[in-house]
């Protein structure tokens, strides 16, 4: 039996490129578009929603909405 691990693939920021200042841009620009589901909440809510994936390294999930 062979077991495999599939991680997923997310294309480094470059040192001599800038990631943009707006973290909703940053994280299109990182992930790919924005979850639909980001614009039922508040603007603020959202920004720190996406601040906390970018630090993370990893895509915002549905679950956390509901936090």
């Amino acid at each position: 039996m062979i077991l495999t691990l599939e991680i997923p693939f997310f294309p480094p920021i470059l040192p001599h490129t800038t990631p943009p200042a707006d973290p909703l841009t940053a994280y299109e620009h990182r992930f790919g578009a924005l979850p639909h589901w980001l614009d039922e909440l508040s603007e603020s809510s959202a920004r720190r929603l996406v601040r906390q994936a970018l630090q993370r390294g990893e895509p915002l999930t549905a679950a956390e909405c509901l936090d």
